[in-house]
């Protein structure tokens, strides 16, 4: 046999034996404590760490009348400034006031999980100040914001701090002409075909 074709077969016995190596290394248990890299955690494991199950929010109130549900901007921005607002009470809840300005049954109408909420005696209140359309289906039944959400934190009456973020909203216009939102998203998401 020609060198080159024995060295090749060699590298490839040695890419083989390598690949079969690295799967063991992930699926045998290690010598320390704990699951195997890429396991999940059961209930169990997180009791066990003494994570907190998250809560469900109140029960959403009416989406405000003031907001016409026939202009996809309005709407955008009505859902974003409720589901950015938050108080103390709503640590560990999913805040559901933006439910009426979203698809029911869509990741949207869950309502976003308050993870920093202000501290007591503090209020989180959110205005969108830009909003842009960044994408539009053909058909024009769906259609994607860009927005800036300033969110003031402080005492009411008091000084506030204000941070600024981008966030992305997709809206689904409804049978009736309503626009609702389906998804709600801190980064835009690229792939997919």
């Amino acid at each position: 046999m020609p060198r080159a074709v024995l060295r090749t077969a060699a590298v490839a016995v040695l890419i083989v034996a390598a690949a079969a190596l690295a799967v063991l290394g992930l699926v045998v248990r290690r010598d320390e404590p704990g699951p195997p890299l890429g396991a999940v955690l059961d209930g169990d494991d997180r009791r066990a760490l003494g994570a907190v199950p998250l809560r469900r929010g109140a029960d959403p109130p009416q989406a405000d009348p003031a907001v016409d549900l026939a202009d996809p901007a309005a709407v955008a921005r009505a859902y974003l400034a409720v589901a950015r607002s938050s108080t103390a009470a709503d640590h560990g809840r999913t805040r559901r006031e933006a439910s009426p300005y979203a698809v029911p049954g869509s990741p949207a109408a869950l309502g976003v999980v308050v993870l920093d909420p202000p501290v007591p005696g503090q209020l989180r209140t959110a205005t969108v100040t830009a909003l842009d359309l960044v994408a539009a289906a053909d058909d024009d039944h769906r259609r994607g914001f860009r927005a800036t959400v300033a969110t003031s934190t402080g005492p009411p009456g008091g000084v506030d701090t204000t941070a600024v973020t981008t966030e992305y909203v997709v809206l689904a216009r409804q049978p009736d002409g309503r626009w609702l939102v389906v998804a709600d998203a801190p980064e835009l998401l690229e792939g997919g075909d």
